[in-house]
């Protein structure tokens, strides 16, 4: 798999978009123009390994919404980081 580049212009687009945050991980380059996109936005930098705790906490605040029981929010969670995890070829 190729190395994913993200340039100033990303950072100015999802900035705009409401995007506090970006993951990235070993074959992700940041170019220097985006460095100082970031820093000037405010935005942060997480590790990869991060996405997991992400992913949990939008299907968290998405069952939280529909008044889904804590059970049926588990497996949820639990299927869908399955399943991103056999796509992404994550650990």
């Amino acid at each position: 798999m190729g190395k994913k580049i993200i340039t100033k212009k990303d950072i100015q687009k999802w900035y705009f978009e409401g995007v506090k945050e970006i993951y990235v991980d070993d074959n992700t380059v940041l170019l220097p123009g985006a460095k100082d996109a970031l820093m000037a936005a405010g935005m942060k930098v997480k590790a990869e390994s991060c996405q997991g705790e992400r992913i949990n906490k939008v299907i968290e605040e998405c069952c939280d919404d529909k008044s889904l029981d804590s059970v049926i929010k588990d497996k949820i969670i639990k299927t869908v980081i399955e399943k991103y995890k056999a796509k992404t070829g994550g650990e």
